[in-house]
């Protein structure tokens, strides 16, 4: 059986995290495949009285910028440069001393009565304990794998409690070696991986004081296992096994009992719901979704986004019953939050709990269905509840929309897919929650008005009929630009959307045999020729693909009926 080598036996285990792809993005703002629809006009088709107003923080740019920074630092000092096969020992030593620089290694107080003649129960020990085994460690199991990467995918900073920054690095397409039960014997694999970092203050300058991850095989071991015993057990309670026992502390998590779950599984159980988005009687995207009032329930708006381009309907599945949706009553895309309505009045909601009482390392319990079969309970702590509230509940793009319970068994956020597949998830608090409760409250259910899921649909997404032809490359540039893999030549599909600005060329194309003909086969020449004229594949798989070589970037994506292709200059 194939097992990465990711172990480091310290005081603690820590692994590396193999990242599932759905947390890639390449911020092109400009270049949506919805047509430039904004938000606003969007919002535009729901009632004026039905505006979310609450907004997340908006943060810190600058410093968030700087963890930024201090991550690709951070990665080029622990794995090397991009496509580094072979170094120096020169250099590899030079990186060394200047990664372990990075260290938190704050002064620990003297304390002469201890035979170390330091206060092993401070802070600063514990702390000092932590980084100065985390991060040489890491460094030594890191280089035993030969990483090769070539470019730096989505890259997400948060902040943490303490003082604490937490940025996610996703490192698309590395290579490594792994062993095939005889460890003499290596093979080299691609796959995906991400880092996470946690760094501190120390002396006004931040410092590198945890880093860790998890192999995609466990994760997808984890998730797959939960969704297959859905269908045999009903509150099924399990938990991932979190490499943040190291610096965080699970008791209160482990001091509670199976009656406690099972309570919190029955006072909520019938105000869940699974979301299905259907396609010929297939199911094309699922989420979860949870009542905040009687007969409104509350999801993600990237689920609905998802269930928009690909659905042709929404299915709504409770508690052994099934509802029927009347529509979208508002959404707000900017706290990732959307609203429906079903047609028959439920006598069941969730109660909301207050995030100011959430706490460091108090428990967190997801109830969420990754199978639409049954719904199971899945438990973890709280890292943080400024901006998003981040637990060590392991988020499965199924578990989208699901809420999130405080110990009490009362709602106080709802999980969304900013981090899926990995072991710290994000949710959008119970603030943000409050206003949809209080706002329809006051509202007499039947008097609620919807736009239909096919009537939102029909106005967000382009008729291929009435599309126009929208192009603003100049000439010159395009000259440049369709060099690059032949791609009038080799795109033989109708060009609806070409855009340039900032040195990146984005190009859209409107496959109306997408029922017949996939995007990916019609793509192969173009594919084929930017290998012929020596550019390197980074990624590929169903829905993405990046090839690149030392002057330009490729990027293509299947979006919907839409082959997307953006071009960006380094």
């Amino acid at each position: 059986m194939k097992k990465i080598l990711f172990i480091i036996s310290l005081m603690f285990l820590m692994t590396i995290s193999v990242y599932a792809l759905g947390g890639f993005s390449l911020k092109t703002d400009e270049f949506s495949f919805s047509n430039g629809s904004s938000n606003d006009n969007l919002n535009s088709k729901f009632s004026k009285e039905y505006s979310l107003t609450k907004s997340l923080d908006s943060g810190n740019s600058a410093l968030e910028k700087q963890i930024i920074d201090l991550s690709k630092k951070t990665t080029y000092l622990l794995i090397g440069e991009f496509g580094q096969k072979n170094e120096t020992s020169e250099h590899f030593y030079r990186r060394y001393n200047d990664y372990l620089a990075l260290r938190y290694n704050p002064k620990v107080p003297k304390d002469p009565s201890n035979p170390l003649g330091l206060d092993v129960n401070s802070q600063e020990y514990k702390d000092d304990a932590i980084s100065g085994l985390s991060v040489p460690g890491m460094f030594t199991k890191i280089n035993e794998l030969d990483i090769v990467y070539n470019s730096f995918g989505d890259i997400v900073v948060v902040p943490g409690n303490d003082g604490i920054m937490i940025s996610k690095v996703v490192l698309p397409s590395i290579m490594l070696k792994t062993d095939d039960d005889d460890p003499l014997k290596y093979k080299t694999i691609k796959t995906n991986l991400i880092m996470y970092y946690m760094f501190k203050k120390l002396n006004n300058e931040y410092k590198l004081y945890y880093l860790m991850g998890e192999t995609k095989e466990n994760m997808d071991n984890y998730m797959n296992s939960v969704a297959s015993s859905e269908d045999k057990a009903r509150g099924l309670v399990s938990s991932y096994k979190s490499e943040l026992d190291s610096i965080y502390n699970f008791g209160k998590l482990k001091a509670m009992k199976k009656s406690d779950f099972d309570s919190i599984y029955n006072k909520n159980i019938n105000s869940l719901v699974a979301l299905n988005g259907l396609y010929n009687n297939t199911i094309v995207t699922s989420g979860n979704g949870f009542f905040i009032n009687d007969g409104l329930i509350v999801t993600t708006w990237s689920f609905l986004e998802s269930a928009l381009k690909d659905a042709q309907f929404i299915s709504v599945i409770g508690n052994s019953k099934t509802y029927v949706l009347d529509g979208i009553v508002t959404i707000n895309p900017d706290t990732d939050i959307a609203v429906l309505k079903v047609k028959e009045k439920n006598d069941s909601h969730v109660v909301l709990g207050n995030k100011k009482n959430l706490k460091t390392e108090d428990p967190a319990i997801m109830i969420s269905t990754k199978s639409s079969i049954n719904f199971s309970i899945s438990t973890g702590i709280v890292i943080s509840n400024s901006k998003y509230i981040q637990t060590s509940i392991p988020v499965s793009e199924a578990d989208v929309g699901s809420p999130l319970f405080d110990k009490d068994g009362n709602v106080v956020g709802i999980n969304i897919n900013k981090s899926l597949n990995s072991s710290i998830s994000f949710a959008i608090d119970s603030d943000i929650l409050k206003e949809i409760q209080d706002k329809f409250n006051k509202i007499n259910f039947n008097e609620i008005k919807t736009v239909t899921f096919d009537k939102l649909k029909q106005d967000y997404y382009i008729n291929s009929t009435s599309e126009k032809v929208y192009n603003n490359i100049p000439k010159s540039k395009w000259k440049e630009y369709s060099k690059i893999g032949d791609v009038e030549d080799n795109i033989k599909l109708t060009l609806v959307k070409a855009s340039y600005k900032d040195g990146i060329v984005s190009l859209r194309y409107k496959n109306s045999l997408k029922g017949y003909i996939d995007n990916n086969q019609l793509i192969n020449p173009f594919k084929a020729a930017l290998k012929s004229s020596g550019y390197k594949e980074v990624l590929n798989t169903d829905k993405k693909s990046i090839y690149q070589n030392k002057k330009y970037k490729v990027i293509i994506m299947d979006e919907f009926n839409y082959l997307v292709i953006v071009m960006v200059k380094k």
